[in-house]
């Protein structure tokens, strides 16, 4: 089983199945019902399955240790449900029990609405924060890879020297910013991710290199790089509201071969989701000796202290 898949199923089980000693015959049905591989499997196919593996599994129980699994799974994402308009009645849970009889081919059975549930939706909301955190563990300590500056007009010209850093602690809101990027790689590739909060609380998710909206060109030219780029669409960086901002960059030996890495005039910018993430993290699979950094800034307001 890949690792997200394993971790991702890891982190429902120990969502519904809280405490040290989960129910065996429930968590094995849970484990291997809404695996992905085991999709186009009968439940009877499943069952046999399990008691090949396991033993003492009881193949004419399976249906009703499903059903005690999506109730669980509905108590405990009752409001994300909701909100994606899976409801009890759909489940056949609470009063709402499904009639007797075979279903039609058109109507999805419970097990199936939750399946997809699982890896369409709540797979992608998770994905996010797991790739985000698991990279941030495995950065680097070097704190001076990454600094912001005040913005310069000058240093469009070549051999005009950098302003010095800000201090780490903090940024100024709506204050134009170069970020200076120090890494002795030259003729790697850096792609560099940001999360922070726009003015409205939302959490922003931004692909900064490349972007043409900062850096067309992810290539490492040289030790220091000042960010925007000469040729990119925008000549600063600014923060609009209090928030704190976190990067992650890696370094890689090679560019990738996916297509939102292209900058694109009428996109200039990547708002990254669950599945460009995951996209990366297959890719790097193949890269040797890639690396990744990790640094937050707290953006504040000086006029409110």
């Amino acid at each position: 089983m890949p690792l997200l898949e394993r971790e991702f199923l890891d982190y429902i089980s120990k969502k519904i199945f809280p405490g040290n000693a989960p129910p065996e015959l429930q968590h094995w049905t849970f484990t291997e019902r809404f695996y992905p591989n085991n999709y186009s499997l009968k439940n009877t196919e499943i069952a046999k399955g399990l008691e090949k593996m396991q033993g003492k599994y009881n193949p004419s129980g399976i249906n009703q240790h499903i059903k005690e699994v999506i109730e669980k799974i509905y108590r405990e994402f009752q409001d994300e449900l909701a909100q994606d308009g899976i409801t009890e009645e759909k489940l056949n849970l609470g009063n709402y029990k499904g009639k007797p009889g075979r279903k039609t081919s058109s109507t999805a059975r419970p097990w199936e609405i939750i399946y997809e549930w699982l890896w369409n939706q709540k797979y992608y909301r998770w994905l996010p924060d797991y790739i985000w955190e698991n990279w941030k563990q495995k950065a680097q300590t070097n704190l001076d890879w990454i600094q912001f500056c005040p913005h310069s007009e000058d240093y469009s010209s070549k051999g005009m020297k950098i302003p010095p850093a800000l201090p780490k602690e903090s940024l100024p809101i709506n204050t134009p910013l170069n970020l200076k990027i120090n890494l002795d790689t030259p003729g790697s590739y850096l792609l560099l991710f940001n999360r922070g909060r726009d003015s409205q609380g939302n959490i922003t998710k931004y692909l900064v290199t490349p972007s043409k909206a900062f850096a067309p060109s992810y290539q490492i030219v040289e030790k220091t790089t000042s960010i925007p780029l000469q040729n990119a669409i925008c000549k600063d960086i600014q923060f609009d509201t209090v928030s704190t901002e976190e990067y992650i960059g890696i370094v890689i030996n090679n560019p990738l071969d996916l297509p939102w890495l292209n900058p694109d005039s009428h996109n200039p910018i990547v708002e990254w989701e669950g599945k460009e993430l995951e996209q990366v993290w297959e890719q790097l699979r193949s890269q040797d000796n890639w690396q990744v950094f990790y640094q937050n800034f707290d953006v504040i307001s000086f006029n409110n202290g």
